[in-house]
């Protein structure tokens, strides 16, 4: 057999090896490594760099051998080609290639015209063959077809009539500001730092006003079950009478029951019905005309009665209004905490409700157990955050 090295380097002779029988089936095999001689010191011939050839017949040959760091690569791979019918070997070098996996996931699809074609043979089938409602589906089905072209040459006129109106729409920081302000509870201060600095008692009962409270008689009062009869007489408030009682035992503090007393009035008022309120006293006659006159201007208004003419209405609004009047009093004379569930008694209201109403007022409202008694305190605190409003009804 001959061997040849293709192609011939100048510098680099080939190395010719030669090959074991019989070494199919054959899961490792010894093979053998061949470099060229260098020629002797004394012939004068220039040494050329050592190749090295490894020969085997399996498919994977590995070499293993010590090299430098520096060095160049040890070891380069030969492709030996047997020509059988000229009985020669080719030996040629074959660089190192390296191959990187991609695989692609098989997309599952349906040709767009087929699926046009089939649509179309059915409707034909459908519109020949069809039931009646079969019929009109396909007809339905046509009226509402999109035409893509009519949407392009339309897009440019959605857009500038889109543009156009999302400049009328409120900011966020608006409608967050018109809510504040349509909030049914007294003025307030939003940048207050202090819960003093919230509400002002003046907005909801003024220094003239408590003026006109007369209270001597209260004072002069020395058994408690006359005290409570002589208040229920106005209204029954369980929170009101522990008030001015404890006051009583304590300085007399004629100013701080005055506004006790005006804060029955205000219960007083919530129960008042039409009739009374179409004859102007929904409080007792010894109360003053400008409380009378002050509550029912803010508290009341005047509603169309078909033929009748005009009267006077409390709605529901105005009532939650109101009661929002008297919890907030409630906080400013307390010390800027109230008792939930004993003013949802005096209000006839669930203590949840009287809750909801506190938050509305800005107050953080804590739940505290004791055994299975649950009781809730509302407490204003800064800065003031209110909820927020939204709309439609919960999920």
């Amino acid at each position: 057999m001959k061997f040849e090295a293709a192609p011939k380097p100048p510098t680099h002779p080939p190395i010719c090896a030669s090959f074991s029988d019989d070494l199919n089936g054959l899961k490792s095999a010894s093979f053998q490594s061949f470099t060229s001689i260098a020629p002797p010191a004394s012939s004068g011939l220039v040494a050329t760099t050592t190749n090295r050839i490894v020969v085997a017949g399996l498919d994977r040959v590995e070499l293993r051998a010590d090299t430098r760091e520096a060095a160049a690569p040890l070891v380069r791979y030969v492709v030996g080609v047997v020509d059988k019918s000229s009985n020669t070997v080719k030996f040629c070098e074959a660089p190192q290639l390296r191959f990187k996996t991609v695989v692609k996931a098989r997309s599952q699809f349906k040709p767009t015209q087929i699926g046009i074609k089939n649509t179309l043979a059915r409707h034909i089938l459908g519109e020949t063959f069809g039931t009646i409602k079969r019929k009109k589906a396909i007809s339905a089905q046509e009226r509402n077809k999109v035409k893509v072209d009519s949407l392009v040459s339309a897009e440019q006129v959605l857009k500038n009539v889109i543009d156009d109106s999302e400049t009328l729409l409120p900011s966020l920081e608006s409608i967050k500001q018109e809510q504040d302000l349509s909030r049914l509870i007294p003025p307030f201060n939003i940048n207050a730092s202090t819960p003093a600095e919230v509400y002002k008692l003046e907005s909801i009962m003024t220094a003239a006003e408590l003026e006109t409270i007369n209270v001597d008689f209260i004072l002069e009062m020395k058994f408690k079950e006359d005290l409570k009869a002589e208040l229920e007489k106005v209204h029954p408030s369980s929170w009101v009478f522990t008030r001015i009682f404890e006051a009583l035992q304590t300085n007399q503090d004629k100013f701080k029951i005055r506004k006790y007393v005006y804060i029955l009035f205000m219960m007083k008022f919530l129960t008042a019905s039409p009739g009374v309120l179409r004859k102007g006293i929904p409080l007792p006659n010894y109360v003053a005309p400008q409380i009378t006159a002050a509550m029912m201007e803010k508290f009341t208004e005047q509603q169309q009665d078909g033929d009748r003419g005009v009267k006077t209405g409390f709605p529901d609004r105005l009532k939650d209004k109101l009661r929002s009047f008297i919890l907030c009093a409630c906080l400013l004379v307390d010390g800027y905490r109230l008792d939930v569930d004993t003013l949802a008694s005096d209000l006839k209201m669930s203590s949840v409700k009287v809750a909801t109403m506190c938050r509305e007022l800005g107050c953080a409202v804590d739940v505290s157990k004791k055994g299975s008694v649950e009781k809730k305190t509302a407490k204003l605190v800064v800065p003031l955050k209110f909820p927020v409003k939204t709309m439609g009804a919960k999920r």
